[in-house]
């Protein structure tokens, strides 16, 4: 693993509106130095942490589809993820974190590193949905968004256990849903700024389909920059390793085009 940075949150207001003082929160980074390049935040799964070199050997790397050459990504912790032996969260609430909660802790702890825009967020499974919640929360600071295997909202289009590496990842992926308190789902989504690049898993049976298909259908609807991409089923949600050529392939694509679109 590469180096574990560590930076002090000083509040994090959580949904329930209880307030954290002082929170650790661990994250790394990769490629370029900070503020040289543009900016991919890569959102752990739920059987993950931020050892992007890991988790996403073969997509992230020099001359990858997430080019180390040509940016600088951030991968930071969800505390209590067990990635550190040393910081101890037993402060936090892990019964009431909710996915929007961590997308608010990841804000917070990108404009403590001076990052005020994103180029792209990136996620699997349970930080595909947190990628959803954050470019909610600030539509106009992330340029694109790329959830894989992963959904807007978990309670009601779920229909499959995922795997998870802990019952306290499991329980905030069961809370994602950017509609809660907001409003009608697809009412929240047309303030959504990003581009949206779905990748989806052809007879994946996580989510009801047809739930997801009418979202989508009407979701293009609102924001002609919805792009749909599709990677072969998978087993137990680990789709980057098992299926790391058409991801690579994929998100390659999107972002080649988005740099030579918007940077380059």
């Amino acid at each position: 693993m590469q180096s574990l940075q560590q930076l002090t949150i000083p509040v994090w207001p959580l949904e329930d509106n209880t307030i954290l003082e002082q929170v650790s929160v661990t994250f790394q980074v990769f490629g370029l130095p900070l503020g040289t390049a543009p900016v991919i935040v890569i959102n752990h799964s739920l059987q993950g942490d931020s050892d992007c070199v890991y988790h996403w050997d073969g997509v992230m790397g020099k001359n990858k589809a997430i080019d180390l050459n040509e940016y600088t990504v951030v991968c930071i912790d969800i505390p209590g993820n067990g990635v550190s032996a040393v910081i101890k969260y037993d402060y936090i609430p892990r019964d009431h974190i909710t996915a929007r909660d961590v997308a608010v802790l990841f804000w917070l702890t990108l404009f403590e590193l001076e990052i005020d825009e994103v180029f792209a967020v990136i996620g699997a499974d349970l930080g595909g949905g947190i990628a959803w919640e954050m470019a909610c929360l600030f539509p106009n600071k992330v340029l694109n968004i790329i959830p894989i295997a992963a959904s807007p909202k978990t309670a009601d289009w779920l229909t499959k256990e995922p795997f998870a590496k802990n019952e306290y990842l499991k329980s905030i992926f069961y809370s994602i849903d950017i509609s809660r308190n907001r409003g009608d789902i697809l009412q929240v989504s047309q303030y959504i700024k990003s581009k949206i690049h779905v990748i989806y898993v052809k007879n994946q049976n996580l989510y009801n389909k047809a739930e997801l298909k009418r979202y989508y259908a009407k979701l293009q609807e609102f924001n002609k920059h919805v792009q749909f991409h599709e990677i072969e089923q998978i087993e137990n949600n680990e789709l980057v390793k098992e299926r790391i050529e058409q991801v690579e392939k994929i998100v390659d694509g999107i972002l080649e085009k988005e740099f030579i679109n918007n940077v380059a």
